[in-house]
């Protein structure tokens, strides 16, 4: 009894006293509550359905069908169509053919001109494009008394106008590529809007740039000799016969990245 009288002390020193009492009372209620035998619940009457004849939900929704229905003729839109029938087939739309010439029929000779750039009604194939090579340059070379000249494209070491006559060498481009140079026969003498070297007096090489024109002199090398007259014992120069006159003119220099060079 000494620890049971210790122990309620503390409790009641600590004022836990209230605590042990409910202890001590769930202790003693929870063994009675576990004895007590469980309840029957009652059992629920089932629900009677009326099902008298004036009951509207009990009547079906779909009505059988009468003979009378049935010989009832249906009215719908339209023609009545076979469910196995097969659809009709459309009949493709004609395709109008253009009007081509009766090949039994011979060709009318043609009466249309022919443009400038194309081969006509001859049948003739067009001309192929040409190709020159970088520093090619394009003259017109002849006669200074005819307006007509000659137009022909020169490669470099090219005789001007042929080897058979030649009286100018094309040498190539300046070092600026602005000029072709020509060497000169010494038979020659020139005038024009070229520049020559090494002087102007002593006239070697001429350089033209695009569109600049050249007169070359034929000289003939008998009347440029000198002649000694008796009369004055001195020595002078006869006038030179010239025996043709020909112009050069030129036209273009082919340079790498033009659409005609290759």
């Amino acid at each position: 009894m000494n620890a049971v009288t210790t122990i309620w002390r503390q409790l009641v020193r600590n004022k836990l006293w209230p605590v042990a009492v409910l202890l001590l009372a769930a202790l003693v209620a929870v063994p009675v509550l576990l004895a007590r035998e469980p309840a029957v619940p009652e059992t629920i009457a089932p629900v009677t359905v009326s099902t008298e004849a004036d009951d509207s939900i009990a009547e079906p929704i779909v009505a059988k069908v009468t003979p009378e229905d049935r010989d009832r003729r249906r009215r719908v839109l339209g023609v009545r169509k076979d469910p196995f029938r097969p659809a009709p087939v459309k009949e493709p739309k004609p395709v109008e053919q253009p009007d081509t010439p009766d090949q039994s029929q011979p060709d009318a000779p043609s009466t249309g001109g022919t443009d400038g750039g194309g081969s006509g009604g001859s049948g003739e194939p067009a001309e192929a494009p040409v190709f020159y090579e970088p520093g090619t340059i394009i003259v017109r070379f002849g006669d200074a008394s005819n307006t007509q000249l000659t137009r022909f494209a020169i490669p470099k070491l090219g005789p001007v106008p042929d080897d058979e006559f030649p009286l100018l060498v094309y040498m190539g481009l300046t070092k600026d590529g602005k000029k072709a140079k020509f060497l000169v026969d010494a038979a020659l003498e020139v005038d024009g809007d070229g520049t020559c070297k090494p002087h102007p007096s002593n006239c070697e090489v001429i350089e033209l740039a695009v569109g600049e024109t050249e007169f070359l002199d034929v000289i003939n090398p008998e009347t440029s000799e000198e002649e000694e007259t008796t009369e004055e014992e001195t020595a002078e120069e006869t006038e030179p016969e010239v025996l043709a006159t020909f112009q050069l003119d030129l036209v273009d220099i082919k340079r790498s990245g033009d659409s005609d060079v290759k």
